[in-house]
């Protein structure tokens, strides 16, 4: 495997040839490279390993005998069967699948060797103006967002394979428009959302106030079992995640990233209502399944089978909630996680500790989210400094 050092504003790529028939170590060979201007960290990973990658393969001599003439469609569908299998989850392959039927139809007559940058800036161009049949209202830009991320992963591994030099859709999409904020509740809506769910069933107060206290995704929540809260700590192991798409059964997986299996903690008073809940799930278990309740058991699941409530149920409950006690119909189940981040960020929680908490890989993801939200605590800070020293 080739070795990648920094020099100054350069790398410096090694790859080791290994050993002779006499066991003598072979001369390594060197390339030096440097990234393109503009790029971010991630962004210049990606391309060192890249750039690695085509290096080694070229000292070596491994880049395999593949057909020059192979189109985008008929990559993608070796892709489909050899790749992405065992490359990513099964609900992540479903949304890729529906992102390649897009784009298909307008680029998969290109040979490989013939896309170019300007293919894609105008096929996104277009994708923008393109109305959705669901929506009747031209496609959102996270959808285009999602068909470029597509394109790169195919072609990454595309050119992995040998089949190109070069990732051609590297670099082709660029944000348009403004990003809108999160939708968030402010303080006085938080304080009318907790006595509206003190009003609503058991199940549902648990559930969304959960949410609102540890900023959990729903389908984190719905994967929580009893055995995952640590009273003496008040604290939530959370290590699952369930998925519910159209027509498949429900999917019960481990978080995306490292990252994302986490604890987070919760109130005194979170914790008196986990246990009042617990006892109603005591008797509902004892009455109609004639067991007892075990750690194994999930918080949240239906009372037919031994499976988690799918997310959505939650989805459309909460529109309820909100309608019926006059509450903001903007917000939305994942509001609430945005909710805990701003009320986190909001009371001077620096942000590597609401990536944690959010379960966020990197903190700058959590930066590029929640910006407004530290820009905002950044005036207030800076406001505060000033009308102290009366600047």
């Amino acid at each position: 495997m080739a070795s990648i050092r920094k020099r100054g504003g350069s790398y410096l790529i090694i790859v080791s040839m290994g050993y002779d028939h006499t066991g003598k170590r072979l001369k390594s060979q060197q390339k030096t490279v440097k990234p393109p201007e503009g790029l971010t960290k991630k962004q210049t990973e990606k391309w060192l390993s890249e750039q690695s990658t085509l290096f080694e393969m070229e000292c070596k001599s491994t880049a395999p005998i593949v057909d020059r003439k192979t189109t985008l469609a008929q990559y993608t569908e070796y892709w489909l069967q050899e790749i992405a299998p065992d490359k990513m989850a099964k609900s992540t392959l479903i949304r890729e699948k529906q992102d390649i039927a897009r784009f298909l139809p307008e680029l998969g007559h290109y040979k490989l060797t013939e896309l170019r940058p300007e293919i894609f800036r105008k096929y996104y161009s277009k994708l923008r103006n393109t109305v959705s049949e669901q929506t009747g209202k031209p496609l959102s830009e996270h959808t285009v967002e999602g068909v470029h991320a597509c394109l790169c992963g195919i072609l990454s591994d595309a050119m992995e394979g040998g089949f190109i030099t070069h990732n051609p859709a590297w670099r082709t999409y660029k944000y348009s428009g403004k990003k809108k904020e999160k939708k968030v509740a402010d303080e006085d809506t938080v304080r009318l959302l907790m006595v509206a769910l003190e009003k609503e069933s058991l199940k549902y107060e648990t559930f969304f106030k959960l949410l609102i206290a540890t900023g959990m995704r729903r389908g984190e929540c719905c994967g929580l079992k009893w055995g995952d809260i640590d009273y003496k700590e008040r604290s939530i192991h959370i290590q699952r995640n369930v998925v519910k798409l159209s027509g498949e059964e429900i999917i019960v997986k481990e978080p995306k990233t490292s990252a994302g299996d986490r604890y987070v903690y919760f109130s005194y008073e979170m914790e008196t209502l986990l246990n009042e809940y617990r006892g109603e799930c005591k008797y509902e278990t004892s009455s109609y399944d004639e067991r007892e309740l075990t750690d194994d058991d999930y918080i949240f699941r239906r009372k037919d089978a031994a499976l988690p409530m799918t997310p959505s149920s939650f989805t459309w409950r909460f529109k309820l909630i909100l309608r019926k006690h006059g509450l903001p119909e903007s917000l939305n189940v994942h509001s609430l996680r945005h909710t805990n981040a701003s009320l986190l960020i909001a009371c001077g929680t620096d942000v590597t500790t609401v990536a944690g908490l959010l379960g966020h890989a990197q903190p700058s993801t959590t930066l590029d989210i929640y910006s407004h939200a530290f820009d905002k605590n950044k005036r207030e800070a800076s406001r505060a400094m000033q009308a102290g020293i009366k600047i």
